[in-house]
């Protein structure tokens, strides 16, 4: 005989609403009560004479007289209800709700919400019942999928009256206390019924702190693991490293010297470097890189230099190996376009550890890369990689140092969240003589006068950018693509004037010609889409100009600014957008300052940081109410707890710990 399902047992439940309930996910009693409302309405009735104009209000009403059904077209009609408040008599207009014309007899009470717009005389209404079916208070709203909220509510009180086993709390009692939480047995109940809107707090506050709690312990225990990692402390001749700067030709910032300085200190200690080195764009973090992978090389141990694209990271190579190479330094570039004879080679000395600093994308990962002795890892512009293809570049080599580079400046509330398992390094100075970039936001018209200035600045021998957000613009929008502008930029700019189209579609080799004669000279307007974004360093170039720049999210918009005023020379940017003419301020922000940090925080309060950084590289969960910047004061409370329990004897948190444990070797293995 077949088991009768547990669901059965609760009053209200028959086969019907079981096969409902299962199509919600809900498969038991404790399923149920652990389905929390996702939003809550109030419930409460207004006078007329608190009415405000195109806001919405809840009245109680009398109908004076019959309603009236018109019929206006197919699949639309208008019910007309004649109704009496406070001795206001109007008019109550309900679009396609003919079913209730039946019900709405003279005399009868209605609760009705809606809006009056201009005259006080008809209100346009969203919602009316009887009042006797009119609950006040707050009602909790579940979302369910043919499932009402009144029917899930007594489901619930059921699953309660039947569960009476006490709620196991996997929060601490002490921190319960301690940050005056609900128990989790409490949250539940409130949560279902609350009677006021602090009960609703109340309830926000449990399910927000857990969520940050659970998610510090991973990071606390993250730190911890790495700590517990053995390395052998880097041997390097400072001697040699302190020729090598310098012979530098500038003088290192402060903020440059500290950031080395914080490098250095962790190639000496016994566990490795996990260090992430942010700084805004132009600011120098290459040269801080380049000085730590020189030390690692006196050391006669490899670095590997990981970069997104194929163009940074030839760049990269590039740099590395004209400042490295009078030194002694082999640095060879690696990517999947090179094959044949010249891949074997590479791969080769590589294994005998006649390269000491290779350079490449992600094809550094590949199985078939190995090096004699892999020291140090440099991965730039790391949030762009999954933590899968950073940890598969870390394993190849005994333990090496990591040093990961990001031109995204991170806010210190978010920086907590995504690398608290990680130190940090900020440079936030620019080299001395650099000037701040002009800045304009405007609308498509200006492109005339942005030609004109482009022209002024090719007769002084400078270049300028071109930034559009598709390849070819779709009719039907008014996205502008490479071949139009290039066009438009023809007919203005003088023949002697070479300009030249960059996509993502060319092939890598083509792309690295035409890369090469811009940074030669060659080439004094690049028409491009994105892939000009990070790292690329066009000493000449002065002006840059993004095409619909509503397209872009603002930490992408200034690094597209980024690519400009990297000289002594004074630059221009200009970001076009007709969505100015509406009114539109978000870009505002890239006028007023230069700060990244700034602009990464207005970014990240604009799209959350999912959206900036990549959901897969920020490691940060999908709470289901926890927001890491709007709850910064609580995410610092839940961390520092989280810390704190690291060492405790409490059952509670040792169950908490293992379990948090078993998810990060499960994450690993996968």
């Amino acid at each position: 005989m077949r088991m009768k399902h547990e669901l059965l047992t609760v009053k209200g439940i028959g086969d019907a609403m079981l096969l409902k309930l299962k199509q919600n996910a809900i498969n038991s009693i404790i399923d149920i009560i652990h389905y929390l409302p996702s939003r809550y309405e109030k419930h409460e009735i207004s006078s007329i004479h608190a009415m405000h104009f195109s806001e919405t209000i809840t009245l109680k009403a009398t109908i004076v007289s019959p309603p009236v059904l018109n019929y206006i077209r197919k699949r639309l009609t208008k019910l007309i209800i004649e109704v009496i408040t406070e001795e206001v008599v109007f008019k109550i207009v309900l679009f396609n709700r003919e079913f209730l014309k039946s019900s709405l007899l003279v005399g009868a009470e209605v609760v009705v919400t809606g809006k009056f717009e201009n005259t006080i005389k008809i209100m346009v209404a969203s919602d009316l019942v009887l009042s006797k079916n009119y609950v006040l208070g707050i009602i909790p709203k579940y979302g369910l999928i043919d499932i009402s909220d009144k029917v899930f509510s007594k489901l619930v009180k059921g699953s309660l009256h039947i569960n009476q086993l006490p709620f196991e709390d996997p929060l601490p009692d002490e921190i319960i206390k301690k940050q005056q939480l609900l128990t989790q047995k409490d949250m539940i109940k409130i949560a279902h019924f609350p009677t006021s809107e602090s009960d609703i707090l109340a309830v926000s506050r449990r399910i927000k702190y857990e969520e940050l709690f659970r998610f510090g312990l991973r990071i606390a225990l993250l730190r911890q693991l790495n700590d517990q990692i053995v390395s052998k402390p880097k041997k390097y001749d400072i001697d040699k490293v302190k020729h090598f700067i310098d012979s530098l030709p500038f003088e290192l910032t402060i903020d440059q010297k500290n950031v080395t300085n914080d490098i250095f200190r962790d190639l000496k200690k016994s566990n490795p470097m996990l260090r992430l080195l942010q700084g805004d764009v132009g600011s120098g973090k290459t040269v801080c890189s380049m000085i730590a992978a020189y030390a690692v090389v006196t050391g006669h141990e490899q670095v590997a230099i990981m970069a997104p694209t194929e163009i940074l990271a030839y760049q990269h190579y590039q740099n590395f190996k004209e400042a490295l190479e009078p030194f002694g330094v082999q640095v060879q570039f690696l990517s999947s376009s090179i094959k044949g004879n010249e891949r074997t080679t590479i791969l080769n000395n590589l294994q005998e550890g006649n390269i000491h600093i290779l350079v490449g994308t992600h094809s550094l990962i590949q199985e078939e890369i190995n090096f004699a002795h892999l020291g140090f890892v440099i991965i730039d512009e790391q949030h762009r990689f999954g933590v899968e293809q950073r940890k598969k570049l870390r394993l190849k080599g005994l333990e090496p140092d990591v040093l990961l580079m990001s031109a995204t400046p991170i806010p210190r509330t978010l920086s907590i969240a995504i690398f608290g398992d990680m130190d940090i390094s900020s440079i936030k100075s620019m080299p001395i003589g650099r000037k701040k970039v002009i800045t304009t936001v405007a609308d498509f018209s200006a492109i005339d006068s942005v030609i004109k200035r482009v022209n002024e600045e090719l007769i002084l021998n400078h270049q300028a950018y071109f930034i559009v957000p598709v390849i070819d613009g779709k009719e039907g929008t008014d996205l502008i693509g490479v071949s139009e502008l290039f066009s438009i930029l023809r007919n203005q700019i003088s023949n002697k004037y070479n300009i030249e189209i960059l996509h993502g579609k060319l092939k890598n080799e083509e792309k690295n010609e035409i890369l090469s004669r811009f940074y030669e000279g060659m080439t004094q307007v690049l028409v491009s889409t994105t892939v000009v974004e990070v790292g690329l360093n066009a000493l000449k170039a002065t002006v840059m100009t993004v095409i619909n720049a509503e397209r872009f999210g603002l930490s992408q918009l200034h690094q597209l600014r980024g690519r400009v005023g990297r000289n002594d020379k004074q630059s221009y940017c200009y970001f076009l957008s007709d969505m100015v003419l509406l009114g539109n301020n978000r870009l505002d922000i890239l006028e007023k300052t230069a700060d990244g940090f700034e602009i990464s925080e207005e970014d990240l309060r604009q799209r959350g940081p999912g959206e900036v950084f990549g959901s897969e590289q920020t490691g940060i969960p999908k709470f289901r109410m926890a927001n890491i910047i709007e709850d910064e004061e609580l995410l610092h409370l839940a961390f520092s707890d989280a810390s704190s329990i690291l060492n405790s004897r409490d059952l509670k948190a040792i169950k908490l710990i293992k379990n948090t444990l078993t998810m990060i070797e499960n994450f690993q293995l996968d």
